[in-house]
């Protein structure tokens, strides 16, 4: 049973990628045979990734846009380059990194630390990954606690949409007035927070302290630039 909305809805790109050609027609263009193309229409049955190619190409429209829906219906034929209308959401800042009011009225910060507000996102990713792009938020790393794996200035995406705890996982956390990045190992009754960095300690967290930790939400993804 296929539940994913946009292969689901295949059968509509189809029918947008004909063009207005009858199922004969469209059946000779593509090389195919008329029940296979009846069959692709109704959602009984759904292309292999060879004749999805074929169809692509000979609609002149993208192949991912026909599987997915994420990318522009038509295609010039004049443009080398495909074009893409793939939805793009900003993700916050994480909170307590926004610049305080001072801050954002200084020119000098400004000009030397210009604030990132937001990070764009591609909605098709978050879909694909299952996350709710409303849920994400963008963390700046400090320090090199989880070197090297993340250094300082890194750039998180923090899923704040938390279900369960996932042993091995880095999670950003609060505790009073501190703001922590870790890895959490579970024990018997237990958060071992750990650093990929040893020389930094790890923190036993034992059952009945727990609700003094706030889970702010779970690393997903690292930005880095390369040089």
């Amino acid at each position: 049973m296929i539940k994913n909305k946009n292969v689901k809805t295949f059968k509509d790109r189809l029918h947008t990628s004909m063009q207005g050609l009858s199922v004969s027609a469209f059946a000779k263009k593509c090389d195919m045979s008329e029940t296979v193309i009846r069959d692709y229409l109704s959602g009984k049955t759904y292309p292999s990734l060879t004749r999805l190619e074929v169809i692509a190409e000979k609609c002149n429209v993208s192949f991912n846009w026909l599987a997915t829906g994420y990318k522009l219906e038509i295609l010039n034929p004049q443009d080398d380059d495909e074009v893409y209308n793939e939805n793009i959401y900003r993700i916050p800042v994480y909170k307590k990194q926004l610049p305080t009011k001072e801050e954002a009225q200084n020119q000098r910060y400004i000009r030397e630390i210009p604030p990132v507000m937001n990070y764009p996102v591609i909605e098709g990713w978050a879909s694909h990954r299952g996350l709710d792009i409303k849920k994400l938020i963008l963390y700046w790393a400090k320090g090199d606690l989880m070197a090297p794996d993340i250094e300082n200035n890194n750039g998180l995406i923090i899923n704040t949409d938390i279900n369960e705890i996932i042993d091995g996982a880095i999670y950003l956390i609060e505790y009073e007035n501190f703001t922590l990045l870790r890895k959490i190992r579970l024990t018997l009754g237990n958060w071992i927070l750990i650093c990929n960095n040893d020389q930094y300690p790890t923190i036993e967290v034992p059952k009945a302290h727990f609700e003094k930790y706030n889970i702010v939400g779970r690393v997903v993804q690292v930005i880095k630039d390369v040089f």
